[in-house]
């Protein structure tokens, strides 16, 4: 192909992308005014009446702002639409994380960096789909003309962009493989250019969901496309996979049976994993642990092996909860954990006789569930020191779901070193701001039941030379002496299934619950923690609670702001 033709291809393959939504839509509210093809759903058939506003009784349920694929999305995304083993989101810019996320939607901007990334990334992965992958991808001759090449767009297209490609849209994308073969190229470079121009659309890279009337205030169900979106990119941070398809096809998702027998399908399969690695890797800090820097001088003993293997023993007594029916407040109380002999001996516990993390009883009262891993001592901490404030705090934030606010801008933070004769606790105690004291007067008498944990997880009974003393006071006053005993509090408190399901909820949408007395999010949510507490706290069955929930399945447009726009 002539250098000529090329640039007129590329400009062509742009505007295919950007057909709708370059005009500064991309992410907004709304954003189109028809309902995709296929899949059922559509029509203002959904719970509420007159609009949202015009009575108390909860029936909003609710907007996300198209969601982009966050890093971690695309990457899931390409491998499984192509068959790549590439990670090229890896070198996009970071994904901003709001609510303890990095999937909130109204958070996923698209700046202009960006779109030059994309661009790499879809001409490289198009090479690699006609290259070797071509044989998914192709399933004709592409020489023998235009319905073979239509097939083509159809089938790749349905997979790329999660739903049916109307007859327009493949027309479109025929075009190129059209106008590379009548300026002497080939097929197979023509239908490059189709696929990259696929991979560039909106419709890849932002997970739509269309509303009727997008001002319209009245709730409608998604269609079946976009409740296989849904759930594909909550459980597996991914595309949905065939048999998802075919239900959509079929229009089975609006059948709570079906879509419960899905989350039990998906949850065998090993792109579940995603759970693992994207909502209890923020939620349960083994992200975290992967960037924590504990001073090298006074902690050699931190090193790569003792870092993995503390996320590995998270992340794999996560595993049993998701996948193996261990109850959810096992997390907290567990008697057992897994082990390898360095994080064995990191522990002063006996040695397992593995490099391998091996299951194990625990025999002490040292360790018991995730307050005692290292994943979660270790990132609370200061470099050099434990620190009891960000403890109390991640227990209220990410454990019971009180909010802790900043403290004010004009405070000094920082605590001088801890003089001889003083531990850090009595430090604290007597260094307390005033502006700060009713939030530390609850954060820092939880933090203070983890000090004999320094500051990469190991055991201690003496700071600076004098005795520990991990006796605290819980949020409502009550005594409690190390974690064990803090631990029976927080799953004995309500707010610990509120809070379980409203991590899951807010990963899940991509926004946390709203407050508002019309918004359905209360309901469903008080529904979802007591079906947890009342259900022997099975994690299995709070997804599927979930996913069949008015939230999950139906959603609402938003009234053009004055003088803004959609």
């Amino acid at each position: 192909m002539s250098p000529k033709t090329f640039s007129n291809v590329r400009r062509l393959i742009l505007a295919c992308a950007c057909l709708w939504g370059c005009s500064g839509e991309i992410g907004s509210p709304g954003g189109a005014t028809a309902e995709p093809p296929g899949g059922g759903g559509g029509g203002n058939t959904g719970a509420g009446g007159g609009g949202i506003g015009s009575t108390t009784t909860p029936t909003d349920p609710g907007r996300v702002t198209m969601h982009r694929l966050n890093r971690a999305e695309y990457n899931n995304t390409v491998r499984d639409l192509i068959g790549t083993t590439t990670r090229p989101a890896d070198t996009f810019t970071a994904d901003n994380r709001g609510a303890g996320f990095d999937n909130i939607a109204d958070l996923l901007s698209l700046a202009p960096v960006q779109l030059q990334l994309y661009e790499d990334a879809a001409e490289a992965l198009s090479d690699e789909a006609m290259s070797t992958q071509r044989a998914r991808i192709v399933k004709c001759d592409l020489s023998t003309g235009d319905a073979c090449i239509r097939s083509t767009i159809s089938a790749f297209g349905k997979q790329a962009w999660r739903r049916p490609l109307t007859d327009d849209e493949v027309t479109r994308f025929a075009s190129l493989v059209t106008m590379a073969t009548s300026g002497g190229d080939t097929a197979d470079n023509g239908m490059k250019l189709a696929i990259q121009g696929l991979l560039l659309a909106p419709d890849f890279l932002f997970r739509v969901e269309l509303d009727p009337d997008p001002a319209s205030l009245t709730p409608h169900p998604l269609n079946n496309y976009e409740i296989a979106s849904r759930i594909s990119y909550f459980l597996w941070s991914s595309m949905p996979d065939d048999q998802l398809f075919a239900a959509a096809d079929a229009g089975q998702l609006h059948d709570p049976a079906m879509l419960r027998a899905q989350v039990t399908r998906m949850l065998k399969d090993g792109k579940a994993s995603a759970l693992v690695d994207n909502f209890a890797g923020q939620w349960l800090y083994t992200r975290i642990i992967q960037d924590a820097a504990p001073d090298p001088t006074l902690f050699p003993m931190f090193d790569a092996d003792l870092r993995t293997a503390m996320q590995q023993e998270t992340e794999l007594l996560f595993k049993d909860v998701v996948f193996a029916g261990t109850p959810t407040d096992q997390l907290i109380t567990s008697n057992f954990t897994y082990l390898n002999d360095r994080l064995a001996q990191h522990y002063g516990l006996p040695a397992v006789g593995s490099k391998d993390m091996k299951k194990i009883t625990l025999t002490t009262d040292q360790r018991g569930g995730f307050l005692g891993h290292g994943t979660i001592l270790t990132s609370t901490s200061h470099t050099s020191r434990t620190s009891p404030v960000n403890r109390g705090k991640w227990v209220m934030n990410d454990l019971l779901c009180t909010d802790v606010p900043p403290p004010p801008g004009n405070v000094n933070t920082m605590l001088p070193a801890t003089p001889p004769g003083a531990t850090l606790r009595q430090q604290l105690e007597m260094h307390k701001e005033k502006a700060c004291a009713t939030c530390h007067v609850l954060m820092d008498p939880i933090g203070f039941g983890f000090e004999n944990y320094d500051a990469v997880g190991a055991w201690r009974t003496t700071d600076n030379g004098l005795p520990v003393d991990s006796s605290g006071n819980y949020v409502d006053g009550k005594p409690f002496q190390g974690i064990h005993q803090l631990g029976s509090m927080i799953v004995g408190d309500a707010h610990f299934p509120a809070c379980v399901a409203s991590k899951v909820y807010t990963y899940a949408l991509g926004r946390p619950p709203e407050t508002a007395p019309t918004s359905l999010d209360s309901v469903v949510m008080a529904n979802l923690a007591a079906g947890l507490k009342n259900g022997g706290f099975q994690f299995g069955t709070l997804l599927q609670d979930l996913v069949v929930s008015d939230t999950f399945l139906k959603r609402r447009g938003e009234p053009v702001a004055m003088g803004g726009s959609q």
